[in-house]
């Protein structure tokens, strides 16, 4: 006879989640509210009212691309998460993933590098997607390697049992994960929970879940002291 499952089953999962949304939130409000109260003043100069307003600028692009993230995450969660695809060229999806990264990678103390094998397979996938998932793949490691130098997007040629693949692998030369957070470090329910000693968030889930929905899978290699690589790998007829 099964277990009914108890209220703290359900709610222990939900606080998790509502640990993410408070605390990824706070931040940017924070900022804007910061930014208000500065702006108030009639006294403050031309530059240093530009810089107030691009700070709260650039929290509220946070905050937007956070909802995001929860959005999507819902989807996943449902099965329902949309891909377009398209004809998409490996080599200048990272370089424009890198590009996007440059400034925040310096400011973090990192950088990133793109290396490529000749030859890699064109993929048939949703190219906007890809970049959601390099994004919240090259965020975590420059959470979690910050000041720690090189950061490496690689794309390879791989096979799985199904066929032909290409692996796409963010590294990093941080603390690596702990062995203990191997096996769930994509789980959704555990993102309000520290993994690296960093809250985990909704982006491991989130690329998860785009990762599948391409027929696809996401998984992590390293051991602590030695960085993390991260490799989404995809059927080539994805």
């Amino acid at each position: 006879m099964g277990r009914t499952a108890s209220p703290g089953d359900v709610w222990r999962p939900l606080q998790d989640i509502l640990a993410v949304v408070s605390h990824d939130l706070r931040g940017p409000l924070s900022a804007v509210s910061v930014g208000i109260d500065a702006l108030a003043d009639p006294g403050l100069d031309q530059a240093t009212r530009d810089r107030y307003l691009s700070a709260m600028r650039r929290a509220v692009v946070r905050a937007e691309r956070f909802l995001t993230d929860v959005t999507d995450v819902g989807l996943v969660a449902a099965g329902t998460l949309r891909i377009e695809t398209a004809p998409v060229v490996i080599e200048p999806l990272l370089e424009r993933a890198a590009r996007d990264h440059a400034a925040d990678a310096h400011a973090a103390g990192t950088w990133i590098v793109v290396e490529t094998d000749e030859h890699i397979h064109p993929l048939t996938a949703d190219a906007d997607r890809l970049l959601q998932a390099l994004d919240k793949l090259i965020t975590n490691a420059m959470r979690h390697a910050r000041g720690s130098g090189e950061i490496m997007l690689r794309a390879e040629n791989g096979h799985a049992p199904t066929g032909d693949t290409v692996r796409l692998w963010v590294i990093d030369h941080g603390p690596g994960v702990p062995e203990r957070d191997v096996d769930d470090i994509f789980d959704r329910c555990l993102s309000g929970r520290r993994v690296r000693g960093v809250r985990a968030g909704l982006g491991l889930p989130l690329v998860q879940g785009i990762a599948e929905a391409h027929g696809g899978s996401i998984h992590v290699e390293g051991t602590p002291g030695s960085g993390a690589s991260f490799c989404l790998e995809l059927p080539v007829a994805s």
